[in-house]
């Protein structure tokens, strides 16, 4: 189909932007939303979801690092489905990572309130106009450009990531305040071996959105080595932070207290009593929160621009600015869609939605794998006269890691029943009927995969 006439993005990330981004969206975890598992399962529940949780990202990560090297598209998942499963999977997964993000940054809204109005109690500052003040700041810096929101994120996710080190070693040498190992005991399984299980639906906030560091493969230098280097490092820092976080919350905090806050790691930092480690976990919380945000514009507002470009939406969408060379006008729709989250007011709920559309863009990423490798078998083909790596990165134990990765987002999904069952078939619903529209709507649309033109490779196994 034919692209929009218009300028290209451009092309200056690192494999640290790559990082910045994926750790940016995500660490936002480790401060909020994931001690909802210990309200499930108690201590126990939250060291199981974390574990299982990890392990599925963990496969998703490699999945997303072959998809995104290979492909080096902006839409990420979006453009992984349209090319190797089909117009209705392709609009179905763009949709639900412009949802995911949505709704993450809503979250990461409310949590900027909920801290602010705790650090400076007798100030009465009002909620939803501080979220508007944060949702607007972080939509100019995506409009003026990448490379400035992204350089931002890497200042406030370092920042982030530091207050968490230092808390946890702090803690192990007995300055970090009393530690209780009476509280493990205590809130190890409240609930019992079906709250263990329970816990899992919460497991993802630990890493939810990590898959986001490869949707700015269009926009890096060279992004065959930015894309996985950027992906599997921001991995290895989130499995290291999400232990971390567990270990010093579940000593300082009691589990009732603890599966409730808003802001667990400032709760323990708080229940510490020590000064310096309560400004520095507030900084955290605070910074974390607005790189989250910041990331999900950026990864948002990708998807969006995605589905313009393809004629899904109107290509209205589609256009990048003249001088920022940005999806400027994808960028400015994120805000009234993460400002109607963030008006609900209710954490878990906003949460459980964002978990909701990533548990479906996570069995649509390995399928889209599963059908890469049989479409393009070769890691190496000849096109155009030359040897082309189809995939310079290649992820071992493929496409069976996929097989699982989808078992464990279908069994992470079936956990919702607890708790949530009118979101788990809300969400369900909504992206069913998301497929079927999306697929009858492209039927009148030309659809042609130039593999020669478009991505420099030889026509796909089957293909004539």
């Amino acid at each position: 189909m034919e692209g929009q006439e218009s300028p290209d993005l451009v092309k200056t990330l690192r494999p640290y932007h790559v990082w910045a981004l994926g750790v940016g969206i995500v660490l936002v975890g480790e401060y909020m939303g994931w001690n909802f598992t210990v309200a499930k399962g108690g201590v126990l529940g939250s060291l199981f979801a974390l574990l299982v949780a990890g392990t599925m990202y963990v496969m998703v990560s490699l999945c997303a690092s072959e998809l995104g090297s290979s492909t080096k598209l902006a839409g990420g998942p979006y453009d992984w489905a349209r090319l190797f499963v089909g117009p209705g999977a392709a609009a179905l997964v763009g949709l639900g990572v412009y949802m995911e993000y949505i709704a993450l940054e809503a979250a990461d809204a409310i949590v900027v309130a909920s801290v602010i109005q705790a650090i400076f109690p007798s100030a009465n500052i009002a909620v939803f106009p501080m979220t508007l003040i944060v949702i607007a700041f972080l939509t100019f810096m995506n409009y003026r450009g990448v490379v400035a929101a992204l350089n931002l994120n890497f200042a406030l996710t370092f920042t982030a990531l530091i207050a968490i080190i230092v808390f946890f070693f702090t803690n192990i040498a007995g300055f970090g305040g009393q530690w209780h190992p009476e509280y493990l005991i205590s809130g190890a399984m409240p609930n019992g071996f079906v709250g263990i299980f329970a816990a899992l639906q919460f497991g993802p906030w630990f890493y939810l959105g990590i898959e986001g560091a490869a949707m700015c493969a269009e926009e890096c230098k060279h992004p065959t080595r930015a894309i996985p280097l950027g992906q599997q490092a921001g991995m290895i820092t989130l499995l290291l932070a999400a232990g971390m976080t567990l270990y010093v919350c579940s000593g300082l905090v009691p589990d009732n207290v603890l599966g409730v806050s808003a802001y667990p790691l400032f709760e323990a930092a708080s229940n510490s009593g020590v000064g310096i480690l309560i400004a520095l976990l507030a900084v955290g919380t605070l910074f974390t929160c607005l790189a989250s945000a910041n990331g999900t514009v950026c990864d948002s507002s990708r998807s969006w621009y995605a589905l313009s470009r393809d004629h899904f939406l109107t290509p209205w969408f589609s256009a990048i600015h003249p001088r920022y060379n940005t999806p400027y006008r994808a960028v400015i729709f994120t805000m009234p869609i993460a400002i109607a989250f963030a008006f609900s007011g209710y954490l878990d709920q906003v949460i459980t939605f964002s978990i909701t559309s990533g548990l479906v863009c996570y069995v649509l990423i390995p399928f889209s794998l599963i059908r890469f490798r049989k479409m393009f078998p070769e890691s190496h083909l000849k096109a155009k006269g030359a040897e082309r790596a189809v995939r310079p990165f290649a992820g071992p134990l493929q496409p069976y890691l996929a097989w699982f990765t989808i078992l464990l987002a279908i069994v992470i999904m079936s956990t919702l029943n607890w708790g949530y069952n009118y979101n788990l078939v809300f969400g369900l619903v909504f992206y069913v009927i998301a497929y079927f529209y999306f697929t009858w709507r492209y039927r009148s649309l030309e659809v042609h995969h130039d593999w020669g033109e478009d991505m420099g490779w030889p026509d796909p196994v089957g293909v004539e």
